[in-house]
């Protein structure tokens, strides 16, 4: 069973909050910053990654632009 909450490169480091800065024409090497704060959190291809890595492939979350919301 997968983790109930996120974390990892979902979660800002800096400010500790999951919004992200993804721009519609995104590719796997674009660099991806928190919305709140603007700090890095790592290229498109990383973040998916991490994010189907904790549940997202399982249908657990969804993202969304850029926002991540738990699936009841």
């Amino acid at each position: 069973m997968a983790a109930e909450y996120l974390n990892h490169q979902l979660e800002c480091p800096y400010c500790g909050t999951i919004r992200l800065r993804i721009p519609k024409d995104a590719q796997p090497l674009t660099a991806i910053s928190c919305t709140d704060c603007g700090q890095y959190l790592g290229t498109w291809d990383e973040i998916q990654s991490d994010f189907e890595r904790q549940g997202g492939a399982e249908g657990i979350f969804r993202l969304d632009k850029g926002r991540i919301k738990k699936l009841e």
